[in-house]
């Protein structure tokens, strides 16, 4: 279902249980001012213009983006296709309004105030054979991130540096085609069409899909008084992410968990780094996923950012924005 769609079934759902008249207009992107459009709304004799956001759905860590539309636009609505409880109880205390497929809804603006969440959501298929979004998908994805100039490298070249086969490559820019993430400009040149929301997909299905089969195992410190600052990591093969790397990049965080991304063995780390295997452990351990080598001790930005997002914590969240203002926004 497209954004145009989402709103349609949407607005009519709402007018099934509230007698209004409405229009949409599509923001001109020659004037684009970062939603999708305007909708005035009319119920009775009152009238509300809103700015409107359109989303299939929203995960907690994609909060904060919400939040700042809301800022920015005075009277700003998100429509959605699909709203989870407990996303749809931190819009209404961040005095979000919202709008979703089914016609539950909470706007509370001026003179108008409406609260329906009785309807059922209804069931969405999944995507099927999507391939930009499986665990080989995913890893060719991020490099995409990354680097956005990589899509218009050959196709070898793309299998070269992101390590999968050849033969996954077409079948993963075609997903990426099928989602309009990216957009062909000519038969050899795309581009992606909105790396936020990109970036946002790639969290959900990070998280889902790719971060639990990259697990190794958890660890301790050897020494329970370990400054974590002062180990010498190899950084071709080990780098901290999460708490830790967000500390690194912003000084805005006190790591409580640990995370290393890594190509050392077992007996490597314990050797190299005085760490202990333990199932109650605080440092996790991964897979390093990504090929590219950027000689510091801290994973990608936007893996960090991602980390932080998918913490579900107030303090990582806020660490997390910092990065995104500063070393991701600049460059989108």
């Amino acid at each position: 279902m497209n954004e145009a769609d989402i709103l349609n079934t949407a607005i009519h759902n709402l007018e099934k249980e509230i007698p209004l008249t409405w229009n949409w207009k599509t923001m001109n992107y020659n004037n684009y001012i970062g939603v999708d459009g305007e909708l005035d709304i009319k119920i009775n004799n009152l009238k509300i213009k809103m700015f409107v956001e359109v989303k299939r759905d929203v995960k907690n860590h994609q909060l904060f983006n919400i939040i700042d539309y809301n800022r920015k636009f005075q009277n700003f609505l998100l429509v959605a296709e699909k709203l989870y409880p407990k996303v749809k109880k931190e819009l209404r205390e961040n005095h979000i309004n919202y709008l979703e497929g089914n016609g539950n809804v909470y706007i509370n603006k001026d003179d108008i105030f409406l609260y329906i969440d009785t309807n059922k959501t209804a069931k969405n298929q999944k995507e099927k054979g999507n391939r930009a979004f499986t665990k080989t998908g995913l890893k060719v994805v991020f490099h995409f991130l990354l680097n956005p100039q990589l899509i218009n490298q050959t196709q070898r070249d793309i299998a070269d540096i992101t390590k999968v086969a050849l033969g996954n490559i077409p079948l993963i820019i075609n997903g990426l085609l099928d989602n309009n993430f990216i957009l062909k400009l000519n038969k050899n040149e795309y581009v992606i069409n909105n790396y936020k929301e990109l970036l946002n997909k790639w969290i959900t299905e990070f998280k889902q899909t790719l971060k639990p089969t990259i697990f190794k195992q958890r660890f301790r410190f050897q020494n329970e008084n370990q400054d974590w600052r002062t180990l010498q990591l190899n950084n071709e093969k080990t780098v901290w992410g999460g708490e830790p790397a967000g500390d690194i990049i912003t000084n805005h965080l006190r790591p409580e968990k640990f995370t290393l991304y890594t190509n050392e063995t077992t007996k490597d780390l314990m050797i190299n780094y005085r760490l202990l295997p333990d199932n109650g452990g605080n440092i996790w351990v991964y897979e390093r996923f990504w090929k590219t080598n950027f000689n510091n001790n801290t994973a990608p930005k936007e893996l960090v950012y991602t980390d932080l997002m998918i913490n579900d914590d107030k303090r990582s969240k806020e660490t997390a924005k910092l990065i995104f203002d500063e070393y991701i926004q600049p460059n989108i």
